[in-house]
């Protein structure tokens, strides 16, 4: 996906992946991975895509077809998420930004279009660490905007759903493998 200004701010902060946060990221991705159950092929939406690195990433992956979903234009595949089917939900770094209300409906809508979704979610900790690496990297807009903390993203995910399994990220991030219960 090019974009035809890539230096374009948008209304959210979405990461560049740089060498350091590169590491981060292809780590995170790395995590994902090995959630995803590849005994079949599978549909991933990655909700709230950004640049699209996961797919760009695991594209050669045959057993795996990942369709980019962003709010905005220029980043997004498709325009309606829920008109198409899709096995797994990733989302990174994503529900902080969003209200309790609209995740809360988010889940309640995700859970009439397939009942058996698997959902990875990466968590940001949002803690010194965060802090310190938010300095070190010169991105102080990082977690801007942030409407939900991670015990409230975790809270409102855990009404709805079960955690199969949950890894922590360099103590900066936790991915949750979740399901509905």
């Amino acid at each position: 996906m090019k974009l035809k200004n890539d230096k374009k701010k948008f209304q959210y902060n979405i990461t560049k992946h740089g060498l350091i946060t590169g590491f981060y990221f292809n780590y995170i991705i790395k995590n994902i991975y090995s959630l995803i159950d590849i005994n079949k092929t599978v549909k991933v939406l990655d909700f709230g895509c950004g640049f699209g690195y996961l797919k760009k990433k695991l594209n050669k992956i045959k057993k795996i077809k990942i369709i980019n979903y962003d709010i905005i234009d220029e980043l997004t595949e498709i325009k309606d998420w829920k008109k198409i089917n899709f096995d797994y939900l990733v989302s990174t770094h994503v529900f902080m930004y969003l209200e309790k209300k609209e995740l809360d409906k988010l889940l309640i809508d995700l859970k009439k279009c397939n009942q058996n979704l698997k959902m990875i979610v990466t968590i940001s900790r949002q803690g010194l660490l965060n802090n310190i690496g938010k300095f070190i990297l010169g991105e102080p807009e990082a977690h801007t905007g942030t409407r939900l903390n991670p015990n409230n993203q975790v809270k409102s995910l855990t009404k709805k759903m079960k955690i199969i399994k949950k890894k922590n990220i360099l103590f900066l991030s936790d991915i949750y493998l979740l399901e509905f219960l």
